[in-house]
């Protein structure tokens, strides 16, 4: 998967070679301070694993004077500038634009792998359209794209947010099929025996969902002191609160 820091280098290398193909519009105060708005891209600081932007109103102001000032940069330029955009919009909760950005990117340059069809479905999910991202990441299977491009393995990443968004429209035998076939890729993540878990209970299957809550949880328990605790908070809030109070040590 491409970290945001990689799109915005991979954005500021295509946007260097047609600064001269560049229109006069601008937008933003950074363009309005007489900065090349895109060359702000670089600068612009990111968290500790670089998936999001530390300030991400200040990215959507930098990145839409980007695209306003380069509205004949190539394809892949333009793409990485909404795919950014898109992220920073996450980030503040505006999922409407964030989609759009991301439909928008994805128009430019075609998704090559299946992490750019995930982000989107992700997307809709949050959005609390999890029919829209089940048809995007059935069609993504069905059309064998992979985590690595065209015919390569689906991994766990396709599954594991299959298996999301089947939980998000309350298909539990399907949920909890997703889940197994991404477990066969990656059988020690944790959170993919979890969400089974919760498929399981909600089948009223006790046994299996008990054994994957005592694998998910030993799972977690081994991780490193600060993913640990992170782990451990997020099995105090729902979903799992009740699955943890239900099905104890």
């Amino acid at each position: 998967m491409i970290s945001v820091r990689q799109f915005a280098v991979i954005c500021v290398v295509l946007l260097s070679g047609c600064a001269g193909a560049q229109s006069k519009v601008m937008t933003s105060d950074v363009a309005a301070k007489g900065q090349d708005p895109c060359a702000q891209i670089k600068p612009l600081k990111l968290n500790a694993d670089g998936t999001n932007f530390e300030n991400p109103q200040l990215a959507i102001d930098v990145l839409s004077a980007c695209n306003a000032s380069n509205t004949r940069a190539p394809s892949k330029a333009r793409a990485a500038i909404f795919k950014l955009r898109s992220t920073a919009y996450a980030q503040l909760g505006d999922y409407g634009k964030a989609i759009s950005d991301c439909e928008e990117s994805l128009r430019l340059v075609p998704a090559r792998t299946a992490w750019d069809v995930i982000t989107l479905a992700s997307l809709y999910r949050q959005s609390g359209q999890p029919e829209r991202a089940l048809g995007a990441l059935r069609q993504m299977l069905k059309d064998h794209l992979g985590v690595s491009g065209k015919g390569t393995t689906p991994g766990m990443p396709s599954y594991y947010h299959l298996g999301m968004t089947l939980v998000a429209l309350e298909q539990w035998p399907e949920a909890a099929e997703a889940f197994s076939e991404g477990l066969t890729y990656q059988p020690d993540y944790a959170w993919a025996y979890l969400y089974r878990a919760l498929s399981y209970d909600h089948m009223n299957d006790m046994d299996r969902a008990r054994d994957d809550v005592r694998k998910g949880r030993s799972l977690i328990d081994a991780l490193k002191d600060d993913d640990r605790a992170e782990g451990l908070k997020s099995l105090s809030k729902p979903p799992f609160a009740t699955l943890m109070a239900k099905y104890p040590k």
